[in-house]
């Protein structure tokens, strides 16, 4: 009987290492709080390059209000979205930016949408002033 304690004890300690596995090796650090969503950026991998240009993944984790707006420009496809990940390239000497990939989950991870680069790279945009962007752009360029 305590071998079979012991073999669930193991196995519910898996699980439970197994569900958070996704989070191993990621810092995410709140910086923008909205009615729509939580922005966190991933402090551990932002990487610089020598040209100053950051690479920083954030994560966006939608609210109530935040899914229901999705949902009515986007359709019914969205109702079980959860949160998705967006790969920024900030250009900190020239204060722009551009997004290198979008990847949107449900609650229990699976894609609802993607899309990334693959050949030619968008063109860079300014980071809007008083924006989710601009906030992000001061905690990675400082």
């Amino acid at each position: 009987m305590k071998s079979l304690s012991v073999r669930l004890g193991v196995i519910l300690v898996g699980l439970v290492i197994f569900s958070y596995s996704e989070v191993w090796g990621v810092d995410w650090k709140l910086f923008v709080e909205t009615d729509l969503y939580e922005c966190f950026y991933d402090a551990e991998d932002a990487s610089r390059s020598a040209q100053n240009i950051v690479d920083v993944l954030v994560r966006l984790e939608y609210t109530k209000e935040g899914v229901t707006g999705v949902v009515k420009e986007f359709g019914k496809r969205y109702a079980d979205l959860s949160y998705s990940l967006e790969l920024f390239e900030i250009n900190c000497a020239e204060k722009k930016e551009r997004i290198l990939s979008v990847t949107e989950y449900t609650e229990e991870g699976k894609i609802l949408y993607t899309n990334s680069v693959k050949g030619r790279l968008p063109p860079w945009k300014i980071v809007p002033q008083k924006s989710m962007d601009e906030t992000l752009y001061k905690i990675v360029c400082k």
